[in-house]
């Protein structure tokens, strides 16, 4: 086997399993690119294409690891939930995007 495929099989350990799902890596990416301003419940909603269950539950579970946090803003006279990646969220999220470019790069044939 790959020297390559196994240093990185062993790199993978360091990745924190809570975080790695297709839906919270979405969550992550959607977030963190947004920046300081955050987006709305309705926009991840709209954007994911998730039902109201996946998309509270992984974002409550992304706030429980301290990587988002939530705030109600007004907007329009309506009460809208935001999120925002915090500093942990965005070092997490770069550590995986790292990770996952090192696994596509060792995929292809040289």
């Amino acid at each position: 086997m790959n020297s390559d495929f196994l240093s990185l099989i062993e790199e993978s350990k360091a990745l924190n399993s809570s975080i790695f799902s297709l839906i919270r890596l979405q969550l992550l990416s959607s977030i963190a690119s947004v920046g300081k301003d955050g987006v709305s419940y309705r926009e991840l909603k709209a954007v994911l294409q998730v039902t109201d269950g996946a998309l509270y539950t992984n974002l409550k579970s992304l706030e429980e690891t301290g990587y988002v946090t939530s705030k109600k803003i007004t907007l329009e006279g309506k009460e809208l939930e935001t999120y925002q990646i915090t500093q942990e969220g965005q070092q997490a999220w770069d550590h995986i995007k790292d990770w996952l470019k090192k696994l596509v790069e060792c995929g292809v044939k040289k």
